[in-house]
């Protein structure tokens, strides 16, 4: 795939939430999304603000698709994956994403639930949201709206999720479409983008009349189900959510819907659920309750209060009770507030009985916390596990109860009725029908609240709209407005939501009431013999019903969609006579007759017709209770001039025409003038709904909670460590080799704390305290040892006190020597910390060593020191083999003549004067001693030491120089070197002593190394 953007909009656009855990549930979606779907995700995660993130590398290896971290607005591309950076909210608009700056001041963010919103208001059918793993509720509300606008929902299955707190809390508004676990989400996605109805790839049908009796299987299937018409809701939303319904189900037409419905009770269910849109919320639209409690209430009660009677509230539509309870909620804190004494009644009525049964518990989950404040939740709600309950004396101030506004009697005498978004799902004859119940409802001076998108319709000069903006009226007209019956219903095609197809108008016509019996029959026979061929319209010039054969007069019935009104059904020839006839009936309020009015059939015939409208009422004409109905009169004239029953006007076409003309123009005049005025009305309107929005967006980004920013803080923390888990493994593996270090050292160590307890101890400080693992938090006081210490305690609490390190050698009880040092605690820094480290060292082996070689040197300096003793050398040896490094000749000479002198033992020497043939000399022999010059050639008696390495390992040096002995005495730290003679002061008896003191003293040294190594042992 290429990796240039594609100029083409995406075909939907994918909202992905994700919390903790949610890392791992991105790389199994997308690594099971093909990267050519033409659709974008938008993955909107909880990150910390303080961590650059890492996710767009860690995404990349997973799918091939460009991933992008956005920074500022940016455009949104197909097969694209855009990522929310930190500290920000996201919206969507106009197909780019924008940037808003999170306040971390503020409630805690919901950056999931603020994108769903977004995307649910801007894409509606084409959004998607899911859910991935998390903790918290975040999505929950998004994906609410997110339905509302009929968008598709699917939340990743929870015992998948590592994280189930937001998947459950998602599932548990019931509004989920698909629960799948994360790796199988892109494969349904690809198939719910590819189905027909869903990619607009379904071929057109040559026919309605199959799907429409289909769908009208379905509504009955539903009435059956749910006791509700679905058939007098919008025909547009109805299709739409049917064929997503479609889409999920993998289904190819309407015909395999019906089966899954008759076979599948819960599917069923499913569409009814979807058809009704419950959604809603505690105080929804905050601006418009504050106007209610400020405006409304107070007149209400004050009302009440003065005819001594209670209060009456209808909630028309409450589905879970939300809406109720707020209002219940406003008129008690205004009751308490004021010390008034008022009874308040609120009726809440929803066509769901599954909503009613929710709402008559009261419980509630715990997102409500954002819409609640937390003053209300502590004195209106009781919390229980999982959520909150409405206080009881609360829940028993409103009654529910199923009610179907469209059949079901209204209630009476209510002073406030609350109808909001329930009227802009219906048909335009149910929501007559729904407002003229409302109408009946309310007493005198009552208030009637709706939805944002609804207006008063008809009804509008018999309410005072009290605030166009909140939706608000008042009653003011005692009048009897008709509440009517239930209209008959529509039936839906099934090729492209939106279209409807009505039945044909011979059979609409047919709505008059019947006799029974022989009265009925009686009836029809006089009608089709004496009452002429004729149209019965209502007061939009719509046919209503016809008598006999008017075949003749209507324009044929073709394929496709049917308009009811006269001017779209007459026949070209009459249309001129017809209109202008029902123009001036309908302005001066008279009958018109018009005769001598031709029409050509198809043969080519001319009929002679005299055409009459009538008008007919009913009431009186001033009442809002009176109707209009027209009759158009249809008699072909046999004789031509003859008229019928009564004399009309000779129908003049050409004058009809100019006449018809101005009236015309006259009309648009007034027409345009009202259409300007309505064009600025609705630009004011505009202007007062973008400003609502503006504000209403605003307060959505305040409205948080200090629960929920603990938990995003978590959800960061989370993400942030699953990031660097591989370093937390390399740091215990490090840890772990550290402990091994210590416990091979064979040092016993006790780690202390700053209250000078058991931190931590290894195994080989057993050997000197007490200590047991169940021992670690315990004072060191209380713990028994076996050293012979009594100020342990005491330079322990020194050393933690002032800092400074302690050392001291002792012995336990059974005589073996413990060299103890106690140090202050110092961190990785180089800072000393509160606390104390203690470590136990076994010196016995040190101790006999040193007392050996202390006896030994002891026993050397008294031979030295007493010159006429003599040195216990090996009487075996008659000769002893000398290597002497000397480049002066005299004194090689001197040297050698001062050991031939001696007569107790001979000496034989080998003489070398450079350090070359001195190294060849001891690598190819061994001697007892040698006897090195310290200035030699090219070096000195260092580099011969160094060169001869092991050949002369064992064999003691003496060092003879004519320089001081300061001058060579840090020579005396070379190993083997026993001994100094100056040249100057050099005699005999000196020479001699000093080779027998070498000779004896590597010995002594000897047998100490043999004594270690045996005590090792």
């Amino acid at each position: 795939m290429s990796n240039s953007p594609d100029a083409v909009s995406p075909t939907h656009y994918i909202g992905i939430g994700a919390s903790a855990g949610g890392l791992e549930a991105l790389q199994d979606l997308f690594a099971n999304t093909p990267s050519d779907t033409g659709v974008a995700y938008i993955v909107v995660q909880h990150l910390s603000p303080d961590y650059r993130s890492m996710v767009p590398e860690l995404l990349s290896r997973y799918s091939d698709m460009p991933i992008q971290q956005i920074s500022d607005t940016t455009e949104i591309y197909p097969d694209h994956i855009y990522l929310m950076p930190p500290r920000k909210n996201m919206m969507i608009a106009d197909g780019k994403l924008l940037l808003t700056d999170a306040v971390p001041e503020s409630p805690p963010q919901m950056p999931i639930d603020f994108f769903f919103k977004s995307l649910a208001k801007n894409y509606g059918h084409r959004a998607v949201g899911i859910v991935l793993s998390g903790t918290g509720s975040d999505g929950t509300r998004g994906i609410k709206a997110l339905k509302e606008e009929g968008g598709l929902v699917i939340v990743q299955e929870p015992d998948s999720a590592k994280f189930d707190g937001m998947p459950r809390s998602a599932l548990n508004t019931g509004l989920a479409d698909l629960i799948l676990p994360a790796k199988e989400i892109g494969e349904n996605l690809v198939r719910f983008f590819q189905h027909p109805y869903i990619s607009g790839s379904q071929p057109q049908r040559s026919e309605d009349e199959e799907d429409n009796q289909v769908y009208s299987d379905i509504f009955k299937l539903l009435k059956r189900q749910s006791s509700i018409n679905f058939s007098q809701y919008k025909a547009s939303t109805v299709a739409r959510r049917i064929e997503r319904r479609l889409g999920i189900n993998q289904l190819n037409g309407l015909n395999s819907y019906h089966r899954l419905l008759v076979e599948s009770p819960k599917e069923l269910q499913i569409l009814s659920k979807e058809l009704l849109i419950g959604v809603t919320r505690f105080f929804r639209d905050e601006e418009i309750f504050d106007y209610i409690n400020g405006r409304v209430i107070p007149d209400l009660v004050a009302s009440a209060m003065g005819r001594d009677q209670s209060l009456r509230i209808w909630v028309a539509g409450c589905s879970t009770g939300e809406e109720a309870y707020s209002l219940a909620i406003l008129f008690r804190e205004y009751i308490e507030k004021e010390e008034l004494d008022c009874k308040v009644s609120i009726f809440a009525t929803d066509v769901d009985s599954n909503a009613i049964a929710e709402a008559s518990t009261g419980f509630y989950s715990e997102d409500i916390q954002f819409d609640v404040s937390e003053d209300r939740l502590e004195k209106y709600f009781e919390v229980r596990p999982g959520g909150f309950q409405i206080v009881r004396s609360i829940r028993e101030s409103v009654i529910f109860a199923t009610h179907n506004m469209l059949e079901d009697p209204p209630f009476s005498n209510i002073d406030l009725v609350t109808c909001r978004n329930v009227l802009i799902y219906f048909q335009q004859g149910a929501q007559k029908r729904v407002l003229s119940s409302l109408f009946f409802a309310l007493r005198y001076k009552g208030y009637l609240w709706l939805g944002p998108s609804e207006s008063m319709g008809d009804l509008k000069s018999h309410f005072d709209q009290v605030s166009d903006r909140n939706k608000l009226f008042q009653k003011i007209s005692n009048q009897r407005v008709p509440i009517g019956s239930s209209p008959p219903g529509i039936t839906l095609p099934g090729k492209s939501p939106g279209q409807v197809a009505m039945q044909p108008f011979n059979n609409v016509a047919r709505a008059a009431k019947t006799l029974s019996g022989s009265l009925s029959l009686v009836q029809d026979r006089l009608l089709k013999e004496f009452v002429p061929a004729c149209i019965v319209l209502n007061d939009t010039f719509d046919a209503v019903h016809v008598y006999g054969d008017v075949s003749r007069f209507v324009r044929p019935m073709g394929a496709g969609k049917v308009s009811n009104n006269i001017n779209d059904i007459i026949h070209e020839d009459l249309s001129v006579a017809v209109s202008t006839a029902l123009y001036r009936c309908e302005k001066c309020q008279e009958d018109i007759f018009y005769t001598d009015v031709i029409l050509h059939n198809d043969n080519g015939d001319d009929f002679n017709l005299n055409l009459s409208v009538l008008i007919v009422r009913s009431g009186e004409r001033e009442s809002p209770m009176a109707s209009t109905n027209y009759v158009i009169q249809f008699q072909v004239n046999e004789n031509a001039g003859r008229v019928v029953q009564k004399t009309g006007v000779s129908f003049d076409a050409q004058e009809s025409s100019r006449q018809r003309i101005m009236d015309l123009e006259a009309e648009l005049v007034k027409k345009q003038e009202h259409l300007q005025v309505t064009i600025e009305e609705l630009e004011t309107t505009n202007e007062e709904l973008q400003s609502a929005n503006e504000e209403l967006m605003s307060a959505n980004e305040e409205l948080q909670s200090t629960n929920e920013e603990l938990q995003s803080v978590n959800e960061e923390l989370y993400t942030v460590n699953s990031e660097y888990q591989e370093k937390i493994t390399q740091l215990t593996e490090l840890n772990d080799d550290l402990d091994s270090v210590i416990n091979a050292t064979n040092i016993g160590i006790v780690f202390l704390d700053e209250s000078l307890s058991i931190r931590k101890f290894t195994s080989v400080a057993n050997q000197y305290i007490h200590l047991m693992d169940s021992d670690v938090g315990r004072p060191l006081h209380h713990i028994s040892h076996d050293l012979k210490y009594d100020e342990l305690i005491n330079d322990v609490a020194s050393v933690s006190t002032n800092g400074e390190a302690i050392e001291r050698a002792v012995y336990t009880r059974s005589d073996s020597a413990v060299l103890v040092r106690i140090l202050p605690y110092r961190n990785s820094g180089g800072r000393i910390s509160r606390g104390v480290v203690m470590t136990l060292t076994n010196i016995s082996r040190q101790r006999f060593v040193e007392a050996a070689l202390e006896r030994a040197q002891s026993q050397l300096r008294d031979v030295v020191l007493d010159g006429g003793a003599p040195l216990m050398i090996d009487s075996d040896r008659d000769e002893l083999s000398i290597l002497l490094l000397e480049d002066d000749e005299v004194d090689q000479l001197r040297i050698q003549r001062m050991l031939t002198d001696i007569g107790e033992r001979s000496y034989r020497i080998q003489v070398c004067g450079q350090i070359d043939e001195a190294v060849k000399a001891a690598s190819s022999s061994e001697f007892d001693v040698c006897l090195l010059d310290y200035r030699l050639p090219g070096g000195t008696a260092k580099d011969f030491l160094e060169r001869a390495g092991e050949h002369i390992q064992v064999t003691p040096c003496i060092l003879m120089s004519g320089y001081s002995e300061d001058d060579v005495d840090p020579f005396f730290l070379e190993p083997g070197v026993f001994d100094f003679l100056n040249k100057d002061e050099l005699t005999t008896q000196l020479l001699v002593r000093s080779i027998d003191y070498a000779i004896e003293r590597r010995k002594v040294q000897a047998s100490i190394e043999d004594m270690s190594t045996s005590s090792d042992t």
